[in-house]
C-alpha cells in the first residue's frame, strides 16, 4: 500500500499537470523542466538504490524513504518556488528509487522463501494498483469540489504527505524482521549492481535490444500526462471530467492491463517480444489516428477511447517489461547487471521528454496562453509514431537473435551427442 503512496508527488502531472503547475506557481515549461531533473537523479539511483539495500536494514530504508518523501511532499505543498520545487523533487528521487525501492524489493522478498515469491510480488502490485486507484478517485473528487483545481492539487499533496508519515509508521511498528531463514535468496542476494556487471551487460546484445525496446514504450508512458491538456482545450472535455479520465487511465490501466499482458505472454504468444511488437502495431495505430483525428469538440469521446485504447497497450506492456531477460536465457549471475543497464537505457524519457513535451503542447491556462511551439501535438504525435516503429524493429531483431541462437543450438546438439568412430 505504501508503494501506491510515495510516488504520487512526483507523478502526479499524469493525472493533474496544468493545475499541479498553477498550485506551485511554475509555469509549464518550468514545472516540465523540474520533472526532468527528477528523472534524472531517478536515473542515477536506479544504479545506486543497491549500495544503500545491501548496508542497512531494509524496514529501515522502507519508513526513512516514506518519511522523508511526507516531508518533501508537505513542503512542495507550500509552493516554495522554482528553486525550492526543483530541489525537493532531486530529494524525492533520491528518498523513492534511491532508498525506498531497492529496500521495498528486499523487505517484500524476506517474507517467505523461494517457493512463495511469484505470490508476494505479485499480491504488492496489486495492493499498489489497488491503493493508488482509491486514492486517486478521492483525489479527483477533493480536486473537482475545490474552490479552484489548483487549491484542490495543494491539499491533496498535503494529503500525501500525511499519508506517507502514516505509512512510514505502520511500517516501521508493524513490519517483523526477525525471520532469517536460509530459503530466502531472493531477498538476500547482493542488490548492489558493480562496474564489471555492468561492463559485461555492455557487451550482452540483448542488453541493447531490450533496453531500447522497453524505451520507445516508455516514451509513450512519459507523455500520457500531456493528454489531459489536450483533451481538456482541444476536444471540449470539462476540467472535471478530464481528472476522473486521468485516474482512470493511470491507476485503472495499471492493474488491469497489466496482469492481462502476462496472462496473454504465458497462453497465446509464448513470447514477450512478439507481445511487444503486436503492442508496438497498436501503439503505432493510435498515433497515427492522433495525426489525423480533427481536433474538435465534436470528437471528443473518439479521442478519450482512442487514448484509452493506447493506455490498453502501454500497460499491457508495462506488466512484461523485463520478461525477457529470462526468457533469452541471461545467466544469473549477469541479470544484475543487465537488469540495471537496462533500466537506465529504458527509463531516459524520464530525463528529457516532460521538458520537451512541455515546450511543444505551450500552456493554454496560462494567463497570457502560452502557444504550441514547434509543431505541438502534431510533433509529439510523429515522435510517438516514430517510436513505436523504431520499437517494432527492435522487437523484430530481438526474436530474429533468439530464434537464431535457438536454430543453431539445435543443429549443433546432435552433433554434440554422435559418438566420435574409432579406426
Amino acid at each position: 500500500m505504501s508503494c501506491g503512496i510515495i510516488f504520487q508527488v512526483a507523478y502526479i502531472r499524469f493525472v493533474f499537470l496544468g493545475p499541479t503547475a498553477e498550485a506551485l506557481h511554475l509555469s509549464a515549461q518550468d514545472y516540465g523542466n523540474i520533472i526532468s531533473v527528477f528523472g534524472v537523479v531517478a536515473i542515477v539511483m536506479y544504479f545506486a538504490g543497491g549500495w544503500f539495500a545491501d548496508r542497512f536494514p531494509p524496514k529501515a530504508l522502507v519508513a526513512l524513504g516514506l518519511a522523508g518523501t511526507g516531508a518533501l511532499d508537505l513542503y512542495i505543498a507550500q509552493a516554495p518556488g522554482y528553486t525550492g520545487t526543483l530541489v525537493a523533487h532531486a530529494l524525492m528521487a533520491v528518498m523513492g528509487t534511491g532508498l525506498y525501492w531497492p529496500a521495498l524489493l528486499k523487505a517484500v522478498g524476506m517474507l517467505g522463501d523461494a517457493s512463495e515469491q511469484g505470490r508476494l510480488f505479485g499480491f504488492l502490485e496489486g495492493a499498489r494498483g489497488v491503493t493508488s486507484t482509491l486514492v486517486g478517485f478521492v483525489g479527483a473528487a477533493l480536486v473537482a469540489t475545490a474552490v479552484t483545481q489548483a487549491a484542490g492539487v495543494t491539499w491533496l499533496i498535503r494529503i500525501y504527505g500525511i499519508l506517507a508519515f502514516v505509512f512510514a509508521a505502520l511500517v516501521w511498528f508493524f513490519v517483523d524482521e526477525s525471520r532469517e531463514d536460509e530459503e530466502k535468496p531472493a531477498a538476500l542476494d547482493s542488490s548492489t549492481v558493480t562496474l564489471e556487471q555492468l561492463w559485461r551487460a555492455a557487451r550482452n546484445k540483448y542488453t541493447w535490444l531490450i533496453g531500447l525496446t522497453v524505451m520507445m514504450m516508455y516514451c509513450f508512458y512519459t507523455t500520457l500526462g500531456y493528454f489531459s491538456p489536450l483533451l481538456e482545450y482541444r476536444y471540449g472535455i470539462a476540467a472535471g471530467l478530464v481528472g476522473v479520465i486521468g485516474v482512470v487511465r493511470t491507476y485503472v490501466f495499471q492493474f488491469a492491463a497489466g496482469p492481462a499482458g502476462g496472462v496473454v505472454v504465458d497462453k497465446v504468444t509464448r513470447s514477450t517480444p512478439l507481445f511487444l511488437r503486436w503492442m508496438f502495431l497498436g501503439c503505432a495505430a493510435a498515433a497515427a489516428l492522433f495525426l489525423v483525428l480533427p481536433r474538435s469538440t465534436a470528437f471528443g469521446w473518439v479521442a478519450v477511447a482512442l487514448m484509452f485504447l493506447l493506455c490498453l497497450f502501454v500497460f499491457a506492456s508495462r506488466g512484461v517489461y523485463f520478461a525477457t531477460v529470462g526468457e533469452v536465457e541471461i545467466p544469473a549471475d549477469e541479470r544484475g547487471g543487465v537488469i540495471g543497464l537496462v533500466s537506465g537505457i529504458a527509463f531516459l524519457p524520464d530525463a528529457f521528454l516532460p521538458s520537451l513535451a512541455a515546450w511543444w503542447i505551450g500552456d493554454p491556462s496560462a494567463d497570457p496562453a502560452v502557444p504550441e511551439h514547434g509543431g505541438g501535438y502534431t510533433t509529439m504525435f510523429v515522435f510517438l509514431l516514430a517510436a513505436a516503429l523504431l520499437g517494432l524493429l527492435f522487437t523484430t531483431l530481438t526474436v530474429r537473435v533468439r530464434r537464431r541462437e535457438l536454430a543453431a543450438r539445435a543443429a549443433a546438439a546432435p552433433a554434440a551427442t554422435t559418438p566420435t568412430p574409432t579406426v
